[in-house]
């Protein structure tokens, strides 16, 4: 499973990489707080609940030329939902451990 520290990811956005950072949490939560730059595919209740081919579906239209670097709050959910990706063919990892690092490594 290939996953990205907060530190790299940072870096990689600032140096303006071709990168698509995708918070799957809820909207609600994306409005509370997340990584400037990303977009919110609130997927991770559907997956949670086991519903992984509908909740993959609202990710095709995500760019193909990108790394996908899957966000949720620890890491767990966006590291399933990378992994599944990755299982399709798709350049994704995960934020190791998820929004909760990135604030952290922030501080």
């Amino acid at each position: 499973m290939t996953t990205i520290d907060s530190e790299t990811l940072r870096e990689r956005l600032e140096n303006g990489d071709d990168v698509c950072v995708v918070d799957i949490r809820s909207e609600e939560d994306y409005k509370e707080d997340h990584i400037e730059g990303s977009q919110n595919q609130p997927i991770r209740e559907a997956l949670l609940s086991g519903n992984v081919e509908e909740a993959l579906a609202k990710l095709d239209h995500l760019p193909d030329e990108e790394e996908l670097v899957m966000v949720c709050d620890a890491g767990v959910a966006s590291t399933e939902t990378a992994r599944q990706l990755q299982d399709q063919g798709r350049d994704a990892s995960a934020l190791d451990g998820g929004l909760t690092a990135w604030k952290r490594d922030q501080e």
